[in-house]
């Protein structure tokens, strides 16, 4: 239509009016359509009507300057029709490279963990992966640095480290422990890759990681394993070349004790050593529980009856006589062996009471949540040292005095052999809390 318009003008008008070089304008309206042909098609049009608007002239003699501007015009929209092509080609091209690169970012979304943040640490982009494992938003996540997900595990140099790495613009690659915000702890095998500009100074880092969290879980049985075979082997030794004679020489002891007279200042010696030859029972007892446990005798029982039990046991115990321990919690059913769960609970309060030197606060609670209970135990403590948060569960490990680092690992065994979980975390305002996560069933309880 428009050209038909410009044709009619122009055949109005003398020639040296140069009205075909609005024909320009039907060429540039191919911005607005897809086909490569259209410019070609609008310029080989244009120059058909442009010389025929000199035919229809008829014997009306061209003035001079229309040899010099009609092939000037014509050079035009030709010229024009070129340049529409390359753009064209060059928008194309450009629309295939943005289409790519939203294919690669759905496959890197899809495959990894992904968190964009500045040179402050401050998260300016997470994707989906990321807030599914971390249970934040990403509204909660964005303007936050990590230490929103941060364990607490890994100490201060570490994480020096790790920044220092970075802000110099080299790649780093490691294994970190997070936090969600459910309090669920998990592992991610991590790259952080910095941005530079142009003076080689980072503005940007992009975090790239991957759940290991089985991984880590399938290292940490693997090592139980293995401890567990040597301790087998060693409690079975130890049981048979030390339990028996201990009876004896205890026994012994007691008969002795009982022929001195009031008084004896060797009486006081005597019962240390059957005291210390108790520990050493006991110490015996718990390395036989741990390499060979028994299973587990369900009965429908009150959650909230077992910690009762175990809190009067910690408050029979020495180290518990100046603890404030209170249980707060609704009845809840479960299926256990309450000696085995008694004792598992036990272990935990008596081994905060230690860590709070036998004064302080000790705060256990149960929250039950859709077939599941949550048993939080909290202490006023000092908290476990970054340095050995990783070994805590480990067999004969301990920091303690008293005892000979089974306590742990024991009660650790005693909550997964009921189909439970138990961790171990330490809040940045202070103390420790042990998690235990329990299945329940419903019923009448004993």
């Amino acid at each position: 239509m428009l050209a038909s318009v410009i044709f009619l003008i122009d055949l109005r008008l003398p020639l040296d009016y140069n009205v075909g070089v609005a024909y320009i304008v039907v060429i540039l309206l191919g911005l607005g359509v897809d086909s490569l042909r259209y410019p070609v098609v609008a310029a080989g049009a244009s120059t058909i009507l442009v010389l025929a608007d000199t035919a229809a002239r008829g014997a009306t003699p061209p003035p001079p300057s229309a040899f010099i501007n009609q092939p000037l015009v014509v050079l035009l929209f030709w010229l024009s029709a070129a340049l529409m092509v390359r753009l064209k080609r060059i928008e194309a091209h450009s629309a295939s490279q943005v289409t790519r690169l939203e294919e690669l970012r759905h496959a890197l979304d899809e495959a990894a963990i992904v968190a964009t943040t500045d040179v402050r640490g401050r998260i300016t982009e997470v994707n989906e992966k990321f807030c599914r494992i971390s249970k934040f938003s990403r509204e909660e996540l964005i303007g936050q640095d990590h230490r929103l997900i941060n364990s607490g595990l890994h100490p201060k140099p570490f994480m020096k480290e790790l920044w220092q790495t970075i802000g110099r613009g080299q790649i780093w690659h490691g294994e970190i422990r997070n936090k969600a915000k459910d309090g669920s702890l998990y592992w991610v095998d991590t790259t952080i890759v910095p941005f530079l500009d142009t003076k080689g100074h980072p503005y940007q880092y992009i975090a790239i990681r991957s759940d290991i969290t089985e991984r880590k879980a399938g290292e940490e049985r693997l090592r139980n394993q293995e401890a567990l075979a040597r301790v087998g082997q060693l409690a079975a030794m130890v049981a048979h070349e030390v339990k028996n004679p201990l009876a004896g020489i205890k026994a012994a002891l007691q008969i002795l004790m009982g022929r001195r007279p009031a008084g004896d200042p060797d009486a006081a010696v005597m019962h240390e050593i059957i005291e210390r030859a108790d520990a050493l029972n006991d110490l015996i007892s718990d390395l036989l529980q741990f390499s060979k446990p028994k299973p587990p005798q369900m009965r429908l029982l009150d959650l909230r009856s077992v910690l009762s039990e175990a809190q009067a046991l910690l408050r029979r115990d020495p180290i518990g006589a100046g603890v404030d321990c209170t249980v707060e919690g609704a009845p809840l059913a479960i299926q256990a062996d309450q000696g085995m769960l008694r004792a598992a609970f036990s272990n935990l309060f008596i081994n905060a009471a230690q860590a709070m030197g036998g004064h302080g606060t000790l705060q256990v609670q149960i929250h039950p949540d859709a077939g599941r209970a949550r048993v939080t135990v909290a202490d006023t403590g000092p908290g476990i040292p970054t340095e050995i948060r990783d070994r805590i569960f480990e067999p004969f490990f301990t920091t303690k005095s008293r005892g000979g680092g089974l306590g742990l690992a024991i009660a650790k065994r005693s909550v997964e052999l009921h189909g439970g979980t138990l961790t171990v975390a330490c809040p940045p305002e202070g103390g420790t809390v042990a998690s235990i996560d329990l299945p329940t069933q419903p019923g009448p309880m004993e």
